[in-house]
């Protein structure tokens, strides 16, 4: 195992600079996952770091070990990719045991690895069958296996359940977290999946257009997020973002008027200077049929069962998507009134800055 220390890491394309003034320490044995949108350069850092891809600037560890000049065999890296990246011609076990074949490996070494990969991984019923013949998550567990049985310092996942369905990724999801508390590695993995960052990471590193946006427990990021960027980020559905008209202190509480209602928050930001919009998470609203702070009008009500999203509107115009527990009969036209009760206020400046984060 090993720690991860990425010092001013900058990666460029001819003039198109896709990582820039990257600087990120991996704690030996945690789970880090890289999120953020399509085009953020989280795979590229990824990339990077694996040895695929040279960086043009900055430094990268691994073990207290320089690696920017060392191959990806060097490094210690095992690679997780996307598409699985399996021999077609080749059974499981022989999959499983190629990294170690072309390390030069003996058969007789690599036999008794294959096999208790092979076990850790339930893939031991399997070991004669070729990829054609597994399903995706088989196929996905057999490309972490060839990865494990060389006993890398460090596991490196692109994106790796991406190509499953919604039920077999949830499986999935939880092997690999299973899989890091067996096993204590360090692993970095990359996504665009919110959830899965959640979920499962030991702290979450949220990236956008080639910068890191905010690096902490997944916890602190929703409750806490720096900018606005990290709020919209994170949360299904997205947090609503609205223009604040007016903010007043009352005692140690904060009200944010808006065109259609106001809420209080507990508590005072250091400053109010420019504070022009403010985040409310979709659930932090409840109906009420007399005392509404919020006052919207439905413009549509999804049903989910153990929940109801609405879509409402605001006198001004502005979008307000509202997120409640339970089952409730809104039509389309419907007056909706709400009362707030949140516990992680957001109030952004001019420069997308959260007012109360910490």
């Amino acid at each position: 195992m090993a720690d991860v220390k990425i010092t001013n890491l900058k990666k460029a394309y001819g003039n198109v600079v896709v990582l820039e003034d990257i600087n990120l320490h991996i704690a030996d044995g945690e789970f880090a996952v890289l999120v953020g949108p399509s085009g953020c350069g989280k795979s590229t850092l990824l990339r990077s770091i694996s040895g695929l891809e040279k960086v043009n600037g900055g430094t990268l560890e691994i073990g207290g070990t320089m690696a920017n000049n060392l191959t990806p065999i060097e490094r210690g890296v095992g690679m997780v990719f996307q598409s699985y990246a399996l021999y077609p011609h080749m059974t499981v076990a022989e999959n499983l045991g190629f990294g170690l074949k072309i390390s030069g490996v003996s058969a007789a070494d690599r036999a008794p690895r294959v096999q208790e990969v092979a076990e850790m991984l339930k893939l031991d019923q399997l070991l004669d069958r070729r990829p054609r013949a597994l399903s995706g998550g088989q196929r996905q567990r057999v490309a972490i296996g060839r990865s494990l049985a060389r006993q890398p310092k460090i596991f490196l996942f692109d994106e790796p359940l991406s190509n499953l369905d919604a039920a077999l990724r949830v499986e999935m999801r939880v092997e690999l977290s299973k899989l890091h508390q067996d096993l204590k590695s360090t692993m970095i993995y990359v996504t665009h999946d919110q959830v899965e960052a959640m979920t499962m990471a030991d702290r979450i590193v949220v990236m956008d257009a080639g910068r890191i946006m905010q690096v902490g427990k997944p916890l602190e990021l929703f409750n806490s997020p720096k900018n606005r960027f990290v709020a919209g980020f994170l949360g299904q559905p997205a947090t609503n973002f609205l223009k604040v008209t007016h903010v007043a202190v009352e005692g140690d509480a904060t009200r944010i008027h808006f065109a259609g209602g106001s809420v209080l928050f507990n508590g005072t930001p250091s400053t109010l200077d420019n504070a022009i919009e403010l985040g409310l998470r979709p659930d932090s609203l409840f109906p009420v049929g007399e005392g509404a702070e919020v006052q919207t009008t439905v413009e549509l009500a999804e049903q989910l069962g153990d929940e109801t999203l609405l879509h409402t509107v605001l006198d001004s115009g502005e979008k307000l998507v509202v997120k409640l527990k339970g089952q409730h009969a809104y039509k389309p036209g419907d007056k909706a009134g709400f009362r707030s009760d949140i516990s992680a206020p957001m109030l952004f400046n001019g420069s997308g800055d959260n007012l109360f984060s910490n």
